[in-house]
């Protein structure tokens, strides 16, 4: 088994794209956006192993190298994407430092599992890595990433502290920080459920069956008490504590997490204890906005 960096590189917002463009006209600047973000990779000696639908998989010698041709995909895409293409784009990637083990054509095992988990819950526009590609990283390098969360990752007993690599100057906790704060108060997280609207501007919320709850959802398969959300510093994060697990759907993927931790980004979807196909009566829309006095 060799050790390598592996980093997954995903088109954000693609089946909109879809949706606004035709199958065919979505095909083909799909198809041209990965082919650039597989030069780029090549210009920084990577090696790219495959490309699943939207999104590239590669491999670098160096965690160092990955954080550098991330940095470029970001820049390239926000910078060049709109007279590229046609359209603005944006990608995701997620980065993690492990063994592999390496059959020629294709790359295996918990390091690659662990790496696409992590580019799933990356923002657009944003690189995510793992603690351990932090600490790889030289020390003139690690000033640019900021500690984002700790969440336990499926196939993981123990769970990951999680970093955002930044790349961009104009980054918007950067903008909060130095920003006029007479304008600018917070955020806020706005819960839309069958007519119901709940928000949550600090503290915590409860989510589940119980009366107890400050949101009541009579979702067949939820909890009692299913889960908690809780603001921290400029973040929400959902904690799952419930029997079935919890289904989110963020960047049109869905995913499940069960006793973990897990960021909530701009929008999405919270189902609880069934897919959100399955749960259609009981879905709780979300959305994260700015405040302004």
């Amino acid at each position: 088994m060799s050790e390598y960096t592996i980093l997954f590189a995903d088109i954000a917002g693609s089946t909109a794209l879809y949706e606004s463009v035709g199958d065919t006209r979505a095909e083909s600047i799909i198809s041209k956006a990965l082919e650039r973000l597989s030069s780029i990779v090549c210009q920084y000696q990577g090696r790219v192993i495959k490309t699943i639908g939207d999104e590239v998989m590669c491999q670098f010698d160096s965690p160092t190298s990955a954080l550098q041709a991330a940095n470029h995909m970001h820049e390239y895409f926000s910078n060049h994407s709109a007279r590229d293409f046609e359209q603005q784009l944006a990608i995701r990637i997620g980065a993690h430092v492990g063994r592999v083990i390496d059959s020629g054509d294709d790359l295996y095992g918990d390091t690659v599992n662990v790496s696409a988990r992590i580019a799933a819950l990356a923002r657009p526009g944003k690189t995510m890595i793992s603690e351990t590609t932090y600490q790889s990283l030289p020390d003139a390098l690690r000033p640019s990433c900021r500690l984002l969360m700790e969440t336990h990752v499926k196939g993981k007993e123990q769970p990951l502290k999680l970093y955002d690599a930044v790349w961009e100057q104009n980054d918007q906790l950067t903008r909060i920080a130095s920003g006029p704060r007479s304008q600018l108060t917070g955020i806020v997280l706005a819960l839309e459920y069958n007519g119901q609207r709940k928000t949550l501007e600090a503290g915590s919320l409860r989510i589940g069956r119980g009366t107890e709850c400050d949101l009541i959802v009579e979702a067949p398969q939820a909890s009692r008490c299913h889960c908690d959300i809780r603001h921290s510093g400029y973040k929400f994060s959902l904690i799952d504590g419930s029997t079935n697990g919890t289904y989110i759907m963020q960047n049109s993927v869905e995913l499940f997490f069960h006793n973990e931790t897990v960021p909530l980004q701009q929008s999405g979807i919270i189902s609880l204890g069934q897919m959100s196909s399955q749960n259609a009566r009981h879905l709780i829309h979300f959305s994260i906005e700015q405040v302004q006095s």
